[in-house]
């Protein structure tokens, strides 16, 4: 069983370099860890700055109150 709280991984690698994969990873980590953005990162050794701001670029936020990214409206 894989731990809610395992590295911010795709399949053994690295953060995964295209958005909308990165998109999904995220999104499952933080509904499976229920951990807000912050925490997550920081647990892994990961920039939250750095995920929002790929995110943001195809037009995602991280919403704090839901702990989920959303399309930008």
């Amino acid at each position: 069983m894989i731990d809610a709280r395992a590295a911010l991984l795709y399949n053994g690698a690295m953060l995964p370099n295209d958005p909308y994969i990165l998109l999904s990873a995220v999104n499952m980590k933080l509904r499976d860890s229920d951990l807000p953005l912050d925490e997550l990162c920081s647990d892994e050794d990961t920039s939250a700055d750095e995920v929002k701001g790929k995110l943001a670029k195809i037009g995602y936020f991280y919403d704090e109150t839901r702990r989920t990214f959303a399309a930008m409206q």
